[in-house]
């Protein structure tokens, strides 16, 4: 489309240009009459009128063409579907400003989708909270009843006790996983990726768990590269190395190592979390890391509630790293981390 400054600017040059022609015909006409007749001052002046009339009509529908395109732009963009009625191509003051209007509304359109599936999110996993929560609450509720009973003996009295108290933990974890979910949630956008070591924090997960694994007789293993860095953030980073940690222990068997091995590639680091214990069938490899899934070897296990996996990669994935899982040989379980490389 032809810049419309041009044209508005080749239509009063234009007019400008008859106008003196005709100027300096009137004036040549009044210098060879000996009396300047009324009529042909009128019909000057008529001539003006119409030449002026007709360069207003001109550019006035040039500027109604334009407002037209940019209130069909603005509107397009409104209704969600954004059409671009000047050239981008060309240098112009319109084609900048439809293009400076469309990054608006895509950085605006971007904000709304992002708000909207933080929001679906939260209301799965409120909804996911409250179907979880329900299950030993209904225990709790039950077992209570049986309480009531005046003839119970008192080894099944004890036995009902301690079911009670099982369930009151499991909601204890359940509340504790839900908090660090919500303040990931939160935090999300505070997340501060930057150059650093990895092995402080490394060390700082193992000083976590070091009591847990000691109870467990469980000795941990620290290999491979110690000087090499990552891009990370060391809170959050360090609560999901810690995440793999505790499963290790959790689910690892007794006075078996847990080894854990730094390794640096050209694009990644990697932090592997090894453990002797029943190996995760493959088709669980994706379901593990779901919210609240806890799978067939987990569920032998008292403790936990399926969060643990779910937030060490959501931690991991928010920073442009990935995790993933597979076996040591036969003999147990390997939950590898990967880190964007420094």
């Amino acid at each position: 489309m032809p810049d419309n400054r041009k044209k508005i600017r080749r239509i009063t040059g234009l007019t400008a240009g008859i106008w003196f022609v005709s100027l300096f015909v009137f004036l040549l006409y009044c210098s060879k009459a000996e009396k300047a007749s009324i009529w042909g001052a009128a019909a000057y002046g008529v001539w003006n009128l119409v030449l002026f009339t007709t360069a207003y009509v001109k550019i006035s529908g040039i500027v109604n063409r334009v407002m037209e395109n940019v209130d069909h732009c603005i509107q397009s963009l409104i209704d969600g579907k954004p059409q671009q009625k000047f050239s981008m191509e060309e240098e112009t003051l319109l084609g900048k400003f439809q293009m400076q209007i469309m990054k608006l509304y895509h950085i605006m359109n971007g904000a709304r989708e992002a708000e909207e599936k933080m929001r679906k999110e939260m209301s799965e996993m409120i909804s996911d909270l409250i179907h979880q929560v329900n299950t030993p609450l209904t225990n709790i509720q039950m077992y209570s009843g049986f309480l009531t009973q005046d003839d119970l003996p008192g080894e099944e009295r004890m036995q009902i006790c301690e079911v009670i108290d099982s369930q009151v933990e499991k909601l204890g974890w359940f509340a504790e996983g839900f908090g660090k979910t919500m303040r990931l949630e939160e935090d999300v956008m505070q997340i501060s990726p930057k150059s650093q070591p990895i092995l402080p924090m490394v060390l700082g997960a193992i000083d976590q768990i070091a009591l847990k694994a000691k109870m467990n007789e469980n000795e941990i293993l620290l290999r491979g590269q110690q000087n090499i860095g990552a891009v990370y953030d060391r809170r959050w980073t360090e609560e999901a190395v810690f995440n793999l940690m505790d499963n290790a222990v959790k689910y690892g068997r007794r006075s078996s190592p847990i080894t854990v091995q730094m390794t640096a590639y050209n694009l990644f680091v990697r932090i592997d979390v090894c453990n002797w214990g029943d190996l995760i069938p493959k088709e669980e490899y994706n379901k593990i890391f779901t919210r609240f899934y806890r799978g067939g070897n987990a569920i032998q296990v008292k403790e936990g509630v399926g969060l643990g996996l779910y937030l060490t990669r959501k931690i991991v994935s928010e920073q442009g790293g990935y995790v993933k899982v597979g076996a040591d040989g036969k003999k147990g379980n390997i939950f590898s981390l990967f880190l964007k490389k420094a």
